[in-house]
């Protein structure tokens, strides 16, 4: 389904038709104004193209506005009608109400309060058909469009039906806000909402963080100057109809913060050094992983821009609560790891996830993908080392861990020969059987460590 943005307007008056279209498209350029001068093709105008918004004149050959109201609110119930006319009647006014008119405009009246009026209907279409497809997508469990999720890795039911929504709400005019904390996919949803709503169009990132007030104007609305070479296309130019992503939009500063809710609230934009106008197209897709209502509270982020940019909001899970995935994701990172540098796919411990399991994964993806790069390029080509996972661990062992973990030892003590080879036991279970993972925990060499396996096993 579509944005909900185009506009039919219905007038036999043709002059008219042309003034209301040129002010519609200044004022709300967001929109895609159609036209039609002969009340007998209301219908199958309707029938061809999905409309949000019908204009409708009331007095007009054939069919009058009245008619064509009931039809239109019975036949497609997901299209508003605004009556705009010349017969200024009170009883005509509640009559076009009550039978489903979004509102009664006068002709003679401030055609900015009519714009105004245009695109809070927009917006009320756009929300009912975003509910509709929400709740049409979490009843029927499927993803329409599941190609479009490919670079993200799961079996969570979470994340799973975080994938359902953002699908739902792909089409929305409204912007996306993506929270998670680093290295938890904010990217990678960004580029699968491109994905579903986009495809062949652009899709422009944006790193936000520690950017000026300057930096972001000229990158975001581009330059006009009439010196020859000096002027710079804007991303917002560049981007088109397709996705733009800001990350990081809680770095964003206050004056820039003002900007940014400008082009949300009137879909425009002005390069620097222009007085006109361009209309805003594109699809914004904002993340952070900052708490925005807490920085609004203190000051820092303001409150109608919060609002503007959560009108659609997804939690992205930590790695830590994604356990499911934990296996599947590693023999990922081997692989991709192995490819790319050109080394034997080494076997990944069946036990390695498990272990994994009470690790919280402060840096997330970015720091799981890191431990397998390590950890293949340590490995022997046949099993995976895993080290790196068991030095993480220990590093983020608190004191009072360590010593809850400590070694707890019987009435009699055990002989260093013993406690030696409970030694040797326990790192070659950890390593599964990897000679060279164990060695390092041991703080042995490799051929060390064979040599007392050997003499235990004669």
């Amino acid at each position: 389904m579509k944005l909900a943005r185009n506009i039919l307007l219905v007038d036999d008056e043709a002059s008219w038709l042309r003034t209301l279209s040129v002010t519609l498209n200044r004022l709300v350029p967001e929109a895609v104004i159609d036209s039609c001068v002969d009340s007998r093709q209301v219908m199958n105008r309707l029938e061809g193209t999905d409309y949000a918004l019908v204009l409708l004149d009331l007095t007009m050959p054939f069919h009058s506005g009245e008619d064509l109201l009931e039809l239109i609110r019975k036949d497609f119930p997901n299209t508003r009608v605004i009556i705009v006319t010349g017969v200024n009647e009170v009883d005509t006014a509640v009559r076009c109400i009550k039978h489903g008119a979004y509102n009664y405009f006068i002709k003679t009246d401030d055609v900015a309060d009519l714009a105004l009026t245009v695109r809070q209907a927009l917006e009320v279409v756009g929300l009912e058909r975003n509910y509709q497809r929400i709740k049409e997508s979490f009843l029927s469990k499927t993803l329409t469009q599941p190609n479009a999720f490919n670079n993200i890795l799961t079996c969570e039911p979470n994340l799973l039906d975080q994938f359902r929504y953002l699908e739902a709400i792909a089409f929305s005019p409204e912007p996306i806000l993506l929270l998670g904390e680093s290295g938890t996919g904010k990217t990678e949803f960004a580029k699968s909402c491109h994905q579903l709503c986009c495809p062949d169009a652009a899709f422009i990132s944006i790193n936000l963080a520690g950017i000026s007030e300057n930096a972001f104007e000229l990158q975001l609305f581009g330059l006009l100057s009439l010196e020859p070479g000096k002027s710079q296309a804007g991303a917002l130019h560049q981007v088109g109809n397709g996705l733009l992503y800001l990350n990081e939009v809680a770095d964003l500063p206050l004056a820039s913060q003002a900007k940014l809710l400008d082009i949300l609230q009137h879909k425009q934009y002005y390069p620097v050094g222009s007085d006109r106008p361009y209309p805003v197209n594109c699809r914004i897709v904002a993340s952070t992983e900052e708490d925005l209502l807490k920085l609004s509270q203190q000051g820092k982020f303001r409150r109608e821009l919060l609002y503007r940019l959560r009108a659609h909001k997804i939690n992205l899970p930590p790695l830590r609560q994604r356990k499911l995935d934990f296996g599947m994701l590693i023999n990922h990172f081997i692989a991709l790891a192995a490819d790319e540098m050109n080394l034997p796919v080494p076997l990944c411990p069946s036990n390695l996830a498990q272990q994994l399991n009470d690790y919280d994964f402060p840096g997330n993806l970015h720091e799981l993908k890191g431990m397998v790069f390590d950890a293949v390029t340590r490995s022997d080509g046949i099993q995976l080392n895993i080290s790196p996972f068991m030095e993480a661990i220990n590093e983020h062992k608190t004191p009072s861990e360590f010593s809850q973990n400590g070694i707890i030892f019987p009435q009699q003590l055990p002989t260093l020969a013993d406690m030696s080879q409970a030694l040797i036991n326990e790192a070659m279970n950890r390593t599964a059987n990897n000679q060279t993972a164990a060695a390092q925990m041991l703080g042995i060499s490799q051929s060390a460590l064979s040599r007392r396996i050997t003499k235990k096993d004669e």
